[in-house]
């Protein structure tokens, strides 16, 4: 406004000015300073445009800083007005476009960081009051429901969560928070069909998102949608979402319980795809080896293809069942079959305790008692006792004791021995069991690899754990 007034008024003096300045012979005479100037009319009109796109140029740039200056605060679709003007509700292009002054815009972005401190210390009916005073101030905004949602969360009312999510879904500028939100109310209350719905339909709208692609495996894996669930996790591989290790777990799993489900399909073909691609993905991955050992013998009569998948399982990840299978390939003798644990137990540095273990009950069933006994002994020099140890132990005892009063059995000297230590006795109900399989990831105990813990719900984390074996280092992640 105060340029259109001023504009004419600069004309007019200019054009006064000159009117009175023109000599008869057409000259204009400009006199500074008692110094006279002599410009033509052409000349001096071509000056004052010049001097006029200057001053018009001068005034644009001068608003684009200030509106540089104004606007580098603003967030989503904000935006201000004069520092006294109050909020107004613009309509335009079908959006609502909510206009603060600089004043309301600091006191929102106070508000939104008490509100958000109050959800995460706990203090949501303080989260709830500063939420209303937000309200007065940019209305039925958006953010509104989403703090909201965070508030619902806090106070774990998964019900509202729920239902608020479906509003937000309905925005397509926060369309994916809405479903985020929806996603952990169902799985939260346990309702992993309509989870399965939108985890489905989140991956539809993007697939480069980590939640999206963890959360769609994780749901449809439960679902025993293997083939969905790999493939999603295909997705997360290709765009570099899943960490490289982890996605070689997920993999692994994936794909052995794929070759499971052609198994019972009588799939040969199938199975024998899945289950080698299981173990190319992770090399240390137990039961894929013995299933895979066991499809050898049954199916191509092929022990020695069956060795050699049992022996490099051992190498990599030496544990009971895999000696055990191992061993029962070949129809020897006890002799020979000592001869070949002795040979594996030099192939295995990582669990020498389980050496130990194994060849203790080979010696005792080959009846060998000595050096039962020398095995049981190295074991108890470096681990406490476990179930089988105490077991060898007595049937040692009763094997090799005799009734003379005067002599102490192998195992009631043990017992003494480890009694007088502070540790405890050789009782079958003290001992723990030998080795089990445990969550890496809560720390769950189950006798049997399960691809999904029944606890937390992670998927490939159980390792097989010898009891005296404290080290887990394998099973971390990046």
């Amino acid at each position: 406004m105060f340029r259109s007034i001023l504009k004419p008024i600069i004309f007019i003096f200019i054009l006064h000015g000159v009117l009175f300045v023109i000599d008869r012979d057409g000259t204009i005479n400009i006199t500074l300073n008692n110094h006279s100037n002599y410009f033509s009319i052409g000349y001096f009109c071509l000056s004052f445009i010049g001097l006029f796109l200057v001053y018009e140029l001068s005034l644009i740039f001068f608003q684009f800083i200030v509106n540089l200056i104004k606007n580098d605060v603003l967030l989503s679709n904000h935006s201000f007005r004069g520092d006294k003007e109050s909020i107004e509700n613009i309509q335009a292009a079908n959006k609502d476009k909510i206009v603060l002054s600089r004043t309301q815009f600091d006191e929102a972005a106070i508000l939104i960081v008490k509100t958000l401190g109050a959800i995460t210390a706990g203090l949501m009916n303080d989260a709830r009051r500063l939420l209303v005073s937000l309200r007065k101030i940019v209305g039925d905004d958006a953010i509104i429901d989403i703090l909201m949602m965070k508030i619902y969360k806090g106070e774990k009312n998964f019900d509202k969560m729920e239902q608020l999510s479906q509003k937000l879904i309905q925005n397509e500028d926060i369309q994916l928070v809405g479903m985020k939100a929806a996603l952990e109310a169902q799985i939260q209350k346990k309702e992993f069909t309509e989870a399965l719905k939108t985890v489905n339909q989140a991956f539809e709208v993007r697939q480069d998102l980590y939640w999206v692609i963890s959360s769609a495996f994780l749901l449809r894996a439960k679902n025993n949608d293997w083939l969905g669930a790999l493939e999603v996790l295909e997705s997360g591989i290709e765009k570099n979402i899943t960490p490289d290790k982890k996605a070689s777990r997920l993999k692994a799993v994936a794909l052995y319980e794929l070759a499971q489900q052609a198994l019972n399909d009588n799939d040969k073909i199938n199975f024998f795809k899945f289950i080698t691609q299981a173990l190319q993905e992770n090399s240390k991955f137990i039961p894929a080896a013995l299933d895979l050992a066991n499809y050898y013998v049954k199916n191509d009569n092929q022990t020695r293809k069956a060795e050699k998948v049992l022996y490099d399982m051992w190498i990599e990840n030496p544990c009971y069942e895999v000696a055990i299978a191992y061993l029962k390939l070949f129809k020897d003798s006890s002799g020979e079959r000592i001869q070949r644990m002795e040979k594996l137990s030099l192939a295995n540095n990582k669990r020498p305790s389980l050496n130990n273990l194994i060849l203790a009950e080979l010696y005792l069933k080959a009846k060998k008692y000595a050096k039962a006994k020398t095995e049981c002994k190295i074991f108890l020099l470096k681990n406490p006792a476990t179930q089988k140890i105490a077991e060898i132990i007595e049937e040692l005892d009763e094997k090799t004791h005799k009734k003379d009063s005067s002599k102490v059995s192998f195992m009631q000297s043990l017992t003494q021995k480890f009694t007088h230590l502070g540790k405890n006795n050789l009782s079958l109900d003290n001992c723990p069991k030998d080795f089990q399989w445990v969550c890496a990831n809560c720390g769950h105990i189950e006798d049997q690899w399960t691809p999904i813990c029944s606890k937390c719900g992670e998927i490939g984390r159980s390792y097989w754990h010898l009891y005296v074996d404290n080290n887990v280092t394998d099973t971390d992640e990046n």
